[in-house]
């Protein structure tokens, strides 16, 4: 189940740019938290296919942050295919993972990337919460 913080997330994405046309939210352990085509208002039951495929850039994220002290921090990862770009942002305990309209150019992405970037500090942190909150019980 998702929680209505992590929709909020999602539809805050959604809204920075209408040539995004899939979102997944990741958590750092690569589990998804959201999977959600910008066609609907309801986010989509992953296929066995693409659960794998959100772990592998969860543990991806794992292996780039291996290299943050000699490097830096990655500030986004651009992926262009021959049928969509992909772009890979990776926030405070969530993995941003988005297809974009094939024709944007690297300046848009970068644009949408530095959007995503500065979401609403308040309703990142709420999202995160609901995380970690989500499957306590009261004592």
């Amino acid at each position: 189940m998702v929680s209505q913080e992590i929709r909020k997330v999602a539809s805050e994405i959604f809204k920075l740019d209408p040539q995004i046309i899939h979102l997944g939210l990741i958590d750092l352990e690569g589990h998804v938290l959201i999977d959600q085509s910008s066609m609907s208002s309801e986010p989509l039951e992953p296929d066995k296919d693409r659960m794998m495929f959100y772990y592998q850039v969860g543990l991806r994220r794992s292996r780039r942050e291996h290299f943050n002290d000699t490097y830096g921090l990655t500030q986004y990862v651009h992926i262009v295919r021959e049928k969509m770009q992909q772009l890979i942002l990776y926030l405070p305990m969530i993995t941003v993972y988005l297809t974009l309209d094939k024709d944007l150019s690297p300046e848009r992405i970068s644009q949408i990337a530095k959007k995503v970037q500065n979401i609403d500090k308040k309703i990142l942190d709420d999202a995160i919460n609901s995380l970690f909150f989500a499957n306590k019980t009261k004592v």
